[in-house]
C-alpha cells in the first residue's frame, strides 16, 4: 500500500477507506495527498506528497502549524460544504476536504505544496522570517526544496478541489446528500449576512415582521418565486434581528408565519384538514431545529417546496412508499429510524407502517435492507473495497449483518457475489442460475465446461 501511517492509527473502517481515498485521488491527479485527525494526532499521507510537505511534517514545529492549519480548514470546509482554500505558514496554497463518515467530521484530507508561477520570491521571505525563529532550524533545509513545489494556476486549483469532493463522495467515505445541504445552508446564511448589512445602512426603524410576512404571502399567492426567492432572505435577517439570534424566539417568529400561511391557504380554498396537516408537518420539520442555521434553513426550503410542487404531503400526487424510499436513498448510511423517516416525511408511524404495507407490501425495514443491498453490490462489482468496509459504508452493523442479510437475500455471501461477476456469461446459464436475485441455490457447472475463476 503507498498510503504512510504516523501516529497512533487505529485499524477501522474509517482509516482503511480514508487510505484508499488518498490513494485514488494520487492516481486521478498525479498530486499529493494527506489525512489529518481532527480530534486525535492522526496521520495519513500518499506516495505523492512533495518533498518540502514531507520536510516541514518530520519537523516538531512545522508538523504542529500544518496540523493545526489543516484543523482549522477542515471545519470551514464541513461548515460550507465545499473545499477549503488557504495558505500554509510558508505561503504555499493548500486545498482541504472534510472527512465525514455517517455525517460526523473526524479530520480532513488536504492537497497542498502549490504555488503560482512568480511566488517563489514570495515563499522564500517566508520561510527564511519564520523558520529562521525556531529553535535547533536552519532554513537552508527548507529552502533547498522550494524547486520541487508544484506550481498551479488558481482555475485548476478550483477544479482540483472540486474532484477532490467528489471523489470522496464517490468513494463512499463522504455522502453527497450531507454536503450539498451543508452548502445550501452555508450560502443561506451568506444572503442573509449581505441582506443583515443593507438592512442596517439603509433602515432605522424597527422591523415590521407582520407586514413583512404578508409580503412574503403577497409573492406566495401571485406565484412570484423569483420575488420569494429575493425577499426570504432579507425577511429571514429581519426574524434573526428581532429575536436577537435566540433560537426559541427566531422559532415564535417562525410559528406566526406557518399560522398566517394556514389561514390564507384555507381563505384561498385549500381544505381545513390539508392546510392543517401541512402545518402540523412543517412545525414538527421546524421543532427538530437544533440551531438557527436549521431554522432560517427550514423556512426557505418552505418556500422552494411551495414552487416546485415538493411539498411532502399526501397532496404531491406521490405515493407515500415512493417518497419513504427517496428518503431511504438519502440516508442509507446512516442510523436510519421509522421514526427519523416519519418526521421527515411528515406522518406518523403507524400511518407510515400501515400504507408501507399496503402501497409496497414490504415494511420500512425491508425496502430499507434491499436499498442497501443494492448499494453494497455496485460496490462489490465497481470498487475493491473489503468486505467489511462496504457493509459498514452501506449502514449495515457490521460485516456479520452484511454478510447475513445479503445471504439471505440472494443465497450468496458478498464474497461469493463478487467473485460470480467474474464467471462467464456460459458458466451461469449452465448452472441455472438466471437472476442474481433468485433464491435457488448456486449449483456448479459440470467440470468439463468450468473455466477457472481469477483472483
Amino acid at each position: 500500500m503507498s498510503v504512510e501511517y504516523y501516529g497512533n492509527m487505529k485499524e477501522n473502517n474509517t482509516v482503511s477507506k480514508t487510505d484508499r481515498l488518498l490513494d485514488e485521488i494520487g492516481q486521478l491527479t498525479g498530486q499529493g495527498a494527506l489525512y489529518h485527525g481532527l480530534y486525535e494526532p492522526q496521520l495519513l499521507l500518499n506516495n505523492k506528497v512533495c518533498p518540502f510537505c514531507r520536510h516541514a511534517l518530520s519537523h516538531p514545529v512545522a508538523a504542529s502549524l500544518c496540523r493545526i492549519a489543516c484543523c482549522n480548514s477542515t471545519v470551514h470546509a464541513t461548515a460550507s460544504g465545499e473545499p477549503h482554500f488557504y495558505r500554509c505558514w510558508a505561503n504555499l496554497l493548500f486545498i482541504t476536504i472534510p472527512i465525514a463518515p455517517h455525517n460526523k467530521c473526524c479530520g480532513g484530507v488536504e492537497l497542498g505544496g502549490f504555488c503560482i508561477a512568480g511566488e517563489e520570491n514570495d515563499i522564500r521571505d517566508a520561510v527564511t522570517q519564520i523558520a529562521g525563529t525556531w529553535p535547533n532550524t536552519d532554513p537552508k533545509a527548507f529552502l533547498k526544496l522550494i524547486p520541487t513545489l508544484h506550481q498551479i494556476t488558481p482555475s485548476a486549483l478550483r477544479g482540483l478541489g472540486t474532484l477532490a469532493m467528489e471523489t470522496s463522495c464517490s468513494s463512499g467515505v463522504n455522502s453527497s446528500e450531507f454536503f450539498r445541504r451543508q452548502n445550501e445552508k452555508y450560502l443561506q446564511q451568506r444572503r442573509i449576512a449581505e441582506a443583515l448589512a443593507d438592512i442596517r445602512q439603509q433602515e432605522t426603524t424597527p422591523p415590521d415582521i407582520l407586514g413583512d410576512t404578508y409580503q412574503l404571502l403577497s409573492c406566495l399567492d401571485q406565484n412570484d418565486k423569483p420575488g420569494a426567492m429575493a425577499f426570504v432572505s432579507k425577511y429571514l435577517a429581519k426574524l434573526l434581528m428581532a429575536s436577537n439570534w435566540n433560537q426559541t424566539k427566531l422559532k415564535a417568529h417562525v410559528r406566526v408565519l406557518l399560522a398566517v400561511m394556514t389561514s390564507q391557504n384555507i381563505l384561498s380554498g385549500t381544505p381545513w384538514t390539508v392546510a392543517t396537516s401541512r402545518e402540523m408537518r412543517q412545525m414538527l420539520r421546524l421543532e427538530h431545529a437544533t440551531s438557527t442555521e436549521e431554522s432560517c434553513y427550514e423556512v426557505a426550503e418552505w418556500i422552494k417546496e411551495y414552487f416546485e410542487g415538493k411539498d411532502p404531503s399526501a397532496q404531491d400526487g406521490r405515493p407515500l412508499s415512493e417518497r419513504v424510499t427517496n428518503w431511504q436513498q438519502s440516508h442509507y448510511q446512516e442510523s436510519v429510524t421509522l421514526a427519523n423517516a416519519s418526521r421527515a416525511i411528515g406522518v406518523s408511524t403507524s400511518t407510515l407502517v400501515h400504507r408501507l404495507r399496503r402501497e409496497a407490501g414490504k415494511t420500512f425495514k425491508q425496502l430499507l435492507t434491499e436499498i442497501r443491498l443494492s448499494e453494497a453490490k455496485k460496490f462489490l462489482a465497481t470498487t475493491s473495497l473489503d468486505i467489511s468496509e462496504i457493509g459498514d459504508t452501506c449502514g449495515f452493523f457490521d460485516q456479520s449483518h452484511f454478510t447475513r442479510e445479503f445471504k439471505r437475500a440472494i443465497n450468496l455471501t458478498p464474497g461469493e457475489f463478487r467473485k460470480l461477476l467474474r464467471v462467464p456469461d456460459e458458466a451461469l446459464l449452465l448452472s441455472g442460475l438466471k437472476n442474481l436475485d433468485e433464491t435457488a441455490p448456486l449449483q456448479p457447472p459440470p467440470t468439463t465446461k468450468r473455466r477457472p475463476i481469477k483472483n
